[in-house]
């Protein structure tokens, strides 16, 4: 059986991959803190710390097949730019060394599919990236792109879960800009999937580097989301359209293309109404 270590395990992307994998594969995971694994506390995964660096300790003891790196930092208003540096950039390039020291056969980095200049964020996962696509030679590296991602458990700084909670709560009055920013929403059992076809279709995938976008290819505005889940919450709030000038840098269109994950034979299967239900 195949070793598969999961970066970020306790997260919400990383816990669903773990059981999904589990079921074929023997998880090991890497947390920055083990003080409070409350996502994986029903399983009995070898958890190491990276509190203090990624040791070599983790390669001595298991012999890793494949890394799934899902840890991130996306830091929020007066971002502490050294840990997005070091979450984002400099712990991943001391995995990556080690990786291809100990003959790890596959890289699967989770990555975002925003322009590099929108955030710090996202300047560091592009970052890392470009390093992934450098030293492609020497590891082979499936670079997943995720869109928004959502379901039940999500994080309450999660937008969709952060909305849901205002909503439920029938908030008097939530301000919005006007709105009219086209996303794409997909539900977190669709990129599970998604991490699971390449995973297990990767030696019908002929490159040293290949990168594949999970998502719906169904875009909505941010005002027809807000509309469609008052009325799912049956919520009393008013949304008020236009109250709050939008961002520097504001993508107001997500390009968005999973043809080549169809290629494979993945395909999401949940509308964004469908994933909202299940959701809240």
């Amino acid at each position: 059986m195949k070793t598969i270590l999961i970066t970020g395990i306790n997260g919400y992307l990383g816990s669903h991959l773990a059981k999904a994998l589990s079921k074929d594969y023997n998880i090991v995971g890497l947390e920055y803190s083990l003080e409070n694994l409350f996502r994986i506390t029903d399983c009995n995964y070898k958890i190491y710390s990276a509190k203090d660096g990624i040791s070599v300790t983790l390669f001595s003891e298991q012999a890793i097949d494949i890394i799934v790196h899902t840890a991130t930092f996306y830091g929020k208003n007066n971002e502490d730019y050294l840990q997005m540096f070091n979450t984002n950039l400099y712990s991943p390039l001391s995995l990556l060394d080690l990786a291809i020291k100990n003959k790890c056969k596959l890289f699967v980095n989770t990555d975002t599919v925003l322009d590099r200049f929108v955030s710090t964020y996202a300047l560091t996962k592009r970052q890392f990236q470009e390093w992934l696509y450098l030293r492609k030679k020497e590891i082979k590296v499936i670079n997943m792109q995720l869109e928004h991602f959502y379901g039940p458990g999500a994080s309450s700084t999660n937008f969709l879960t952060f909305m849901i909670n205002k909503l439920k709560n029938n908030e008097p009055q939530i301000d919005f800009t006007l709105g009219e920013q086209q996303r794409d929403f997909i539900y977190i059992e669709d990129v599970v999937n998604a991490y699971l076809t390449v995973i297990e279709k990767e030696n019908l995938i002929a490159e040293h580097y290949s990168s594949y976008q999970a998502c719906t290819n169904q875009l909505i505005s941010i005002k027809d989301l807000m509309n469609l889940m008052k009325s799912l919450t049956n919520s009393n709030s008013m949304l008020n359209f236009g109250a709050i000038p939008y961002r520097e840098n504001e993508l107001m269109l997500s390009e968005t293309d999973n043809s080549d994950l169809i290629k494979l034979g993945w395909k999401p299967q949940y509308s964004i109404k469908e994933g909202l239900l299940k959701t809240i």
